[in-house]
């Protein structure tokens, strides 16, 4: 249960759930290759599984980010060869962005430059421009690369 005033129960994966993790970025991999609709928008939640799917480690640094999106705040800790994603604040972080999901699937994905986002005041960063500058460039739309072959379909 969560302290008051929110006083609602909360749940978590428990040790086997999160062992499919690696099962559902792979799925989420080979789903990049499919143009979404015009109309369609990942929720916050796909947004954040979608994050680590085509997080690139060659790119990373070493920092916390906090990012309010549409009003949820997650927590984004990048660490060597790993990226984790949680829901919650972050204490320190060294960037904060503060947007919807729209736009840092944009920005992120890199269709947009953060500056752009920021002049039509669709984006908001505090912190550490260099590393938010960083942080938009770890997330790579790459050609979709299976681990081991399985054959068409």
């Amino acid at each position: 249960m969560l302290d008051p005033p929110a006083g609602v129960a909360i749940y978590e994966l428990t040790a086997r759930g999160q062992a499919l993790e690696p099962v559902l970025l792979e799925l989420g991999r080979w789903g990049t290759q499919q143009p979404m609709t015009a109309h369609g928008e990942l929720s916050v939640n796909a947004l954040m599984v979608a994050l680590k799917t085509v997080f690139d480690p060659a790119t990373a640094v070493h920092a916390t980010f906090a990012l309010r999106v549409d009003g949820d705040w997650f927590r984004v800790t990048v660490a060597g060869d790993s990226i984790d994603i949680a829901r919650g604040r972050s204490e320190r972080p060294a960037v904060t962005f503060d947007t919807d999901a729209a736009t840092l699937r944009s920005v992120a994905f890199g269709r947009e430059p953060i500056s752009d986002a920021e002049r039509d005041g669709r984006l908001t960063v505090d912190g550490d421009r260099l590393l938010a500058e960083r942080f938009a460039r770890m997330f790579l739309l790459a050609r979709y690369q299976p681990s081991q072959s399985t054959g068409s379909g």
